[in-house]
């Protein structure tokens, strides 16, 4: 059913009478049309027009929590169907200024976080129970970045005092998050740490990052190696440990062997995030559901991309899992 009304929202959209050309051509000409679409960047920002996409692009329901260092706030958005509603705002403390680097440092992280875990019977310092975050990430790991424990917790139970810094987790009164409990489903969650104003996504930033997501995975189908390792940065680093110059020579081996096989690339609950870091720079956290099927290899699971969008508009992976 969702694929006849993409299909009737294409040939509505663009004029283009993709019946008569089925019906004449077959479907390889068809197939060919719809791809050219989705590596339009006018047909992704036509498709987000109506999005609000401050926060980022998601294809299924997410809670967004958004913190300012600075100003002591957390806010609580629920996304679903590119609507976001503004939930709550809640005063917190968080550690020193300037963004986390070493354990003991007693700063809080700046960037894109899940909650990965509930905690209950934790020690009573940290209130009546905790969200634990996934810092230090793929990404700080690059960069160097150490320490681990940040939690979103509350106030110290029986009376217990607390200063107004904290070792680096998000920390607020133990009524608000009782309700942030309520509000949100943690496995859901994205964290959103700033140090002051957030850096938040434009439609056309979200629409060409949607489009070079399939120029790249196209070049991928076709075992273009040039037009494909084109798409990643000279300062790459894959989740094992690759520079660029590894990668590439990895990648034009595996490609040699791919040449003229067919291959099966699909994306599916793609999700888009501004990446929050103490330059500004526009930087995105983007996961998804990849299956690729190609003869002899057959992957169906997770995929993680850290990219940079430049002033041109061309998109370089920064950071690939």
């Amino acid at each position: 059913m969702r694929s006849l009304l993409f299909f009737l929202f294409v040939v509505s959209l663009y004029g283009v009478d993709l019946v008569d050309i089925y019906r004449t051509q077959g479907i390889k000409p068809v197939g060919k049309i719809l791809e050219k679409r989705l590596q339009s960047v006018q047909y992704w920002l036509n498709r987000v027009n109506n999005y609000d996409v401050r926060y980022g692009y998601y294809e299924s329901e997410k809670y967004l929590l958004v913190v300012s260092k600075e100003y002591k706030n957390l806010k609580v958005f629920k996304y679903k169907n590119g609507v976001l509603d503004e939930i709550d705002s809640i005063p917190v403390l968080t550690g020193l200024d300037g963004d986390k680097k070493t354990e003991g440092d007693l700063k809080t992280p700046i960037g894109v976080y899940r909650l990965v875990a509930f905690l209950a019977n934790i020690d009573q310092y940290y209130g009546p129970f905790a969200f634990q975050t996934s810092y230090p990430n793929l990404y700080d790991k690059t960069l160097g970045k150490d320490g681990h424990g940040i939690w979103i917790h509350g106030y110290p139970l029986a009376g217990k005092r607390r200063d107004d810094n904290t070792k680096g987790c998000v920390v607020m009164k133990n009524n608000f998050l009782k309700e942030l409990k309520k509000e949100i489903n943690y496995q859901k969650t994205f964290l959103l740490i700033a140090e002051d104003k957030p850096f938040k996504a434009k439609k056309y930033q979200i629409a060409q990052i949607l489009s070079f997501l399939y120029k790249w995975r196209d070049a991928w189908k076709r075992s273009d190696y040039w037009k494909y390792i084109s798409f990643y940065s000279k300062k790459f680093r894959r989740y094992n440990g690759q520079n660029f110059e590894e990668f590439a020579n990895y990648k034009k081996r595996v490609f040699a062997k791919k040449k003229g096989k067919k291959i099966k690339i699909y994306f599916k609950n793609i999700n888009i995030t501004p990446y929050q870091n103490i330059q500004n720079l526009p930087l995105f956290r983007i996961t998804f559901k990849e299956s690729y099927i190609s003869p002899g290899y057959v992957y169906n699971g997770p995929k993680k991309l850290y990219v940079k969008l430049n002033s041109d508009g061309s998109v370089k992976i920064l950071l690939e899992k």
